[in-house]
């Protein structure tokens, strides 16, 4: 016996996109905040600059300071004044793409989380 199955694709695009933009911003802050303790600590400047911005459709996090990223990649563009130690006697964790070390301890923890607000988004 055969079945036909049908689905309306406005329906599933209004939902999908309802999903995104609900757990977006969820999962930002969540980065954020996971982030925090390997972030750089030069005088509090950087870590107080972070923020959860819209940009386009999606959200990021992002540090709003003129040596951001020196701090991120470690040294200049040129490849010179590399960073030793990221004041470490202030934050022992600290490192360079502090969001990169933050991902391989809560990066399945921030798949829950997208997850979980992307179907709350999209049913609500």
């Amino acid at each position: 016996m055969p079945v036909k199955v049908t689905f309306d694709r406005a329906h599933l695009a209004a939902r999908l996109k309802k999903g995104k933009d609900h757990c977006g911003p969820f999962l930002a802050e969540q980065i954020l905040g996971d982030s925090r303790p390997y972030t750089p600590h030069a005088e509090g400047t950087l870590e107080d600059s972070a923020r959860v911005e819209k940009i386009g459709d999606d959200y990021a996090v992002t540090y709003n300071t003129v040596y951001a990223a020196y701090q991120w990649y470690g040294c200049w563009p040129d490849g010179s004044h590399v960073i030793v130690n990221h004041n470490r006697d202030i934050n022992a964790q600290a490192t360079t793409q502090w969001i990169e070390a933050a991902k391989k301890q809560y990066g399945k923890d921030w798949n829950i989380v997208a997850q979980r607000e992307f179907v709350k988004g999209a049913d609500g």
